[in-house]
């Protein structure tokens, strides 16, 4: 595990815990890693980057459940150091999936959650198959992939998250998003969905895409449900 600190010039004292997708196989940093944790910066937020144990030579998969861990880990080390009073985790695709397992965990204590396009269930036909495997294996009994559908983990106390995703995300499925926010509404959890109709996986911030570009309703949220006074 490596926890990358990127600290706001004018702290708002709210911080974002930043996790990067990459089907638990690699960790996509370029995309997914520093591009949000800088324009969280801008916001005013204090930012931490994750890089997680992922499926490779050295850690063949099935790598369950050492991401989780880090990631409760990477959590409670930014709470001990003293510099923020609400504290946020935004994941990326297989890193929503773990940021969605993070945020409906009660340990964790985070005040919300930003997900886009992210992988929450473990179903065949509806997760992505790469996160699948190298998270639990394609064997994986029932149990197991069920305890890690996010979507069955929400709570009437899981606290507010936004999602973000395309309709027609051929790598991730849009219900995965839908998914989520059905399970927030039956627990009367506050969120938001953002589905834009065509875009494909993958798309990060596209800050200078006007088609894909989706940030500007994440700033009114943020300004509106997590920082107004």
């Amino acid at each position: 595990m490596k926890l990358t600190f990127y600290p706001a010039q004018n702290p708002n004292k709210s911080g974002v815990l930043v996790v990067p997708g990459g089907g638990y196989g690699y960790v996509s940093l370029g995309n997914e890693g520093s591009p949000p944790a800088e324009w969280l910066n801008q916001r005013g937020f204090d930012a931490w980057v994750l890089e997680y144990t992922v499926a490779c030579d050295e850690t063949p998969a099935p790598i369950y459940p050492a991401p989780l861990n880090e990631a409760l880990d990477a959590v409670r080390q930014i709470r001990a150091e003293g510099r923020v009073v609400k504290l946020g985790i935004w994941g990326w695709s297989a890193g929503g999936h773990l940021s969605a397992i993070t945020v409906t965990n009660a340990e964790a204590h985070l005040d919300f959650a930003i997900l886009a396009y992210p992988v929450i269930s473990m179903q065949p036909g509806t997760t992505h198959p790469g996160s699948l495997h190298n998270l639990l294996g394609h064997d994986a009994g029932d149990e197991l992939r069920g305890s890690m559908c996010a979507e069955r983990r929400v709570t009437k106390h899981t606290p507010p998250v936004f999602l973000f995703h395309t309709g027609n995300d051929a790598a991730v499925p849009v219900q995965n998003s839908l998914l989520f926010a059905s399970a927030m509404a039956n627990h009367d959890c506050a969120f938001e969905v953002l589905i834009l109709p065509d875009g494909p996986h993958g798309v990060g911030l596209a800050l200078d895409d006007p088609k894909l570009t989706w940030t500007g309703e994440l700033d009114r949220w943020i300004r509106t449900f997590i920082v107004a006074p």
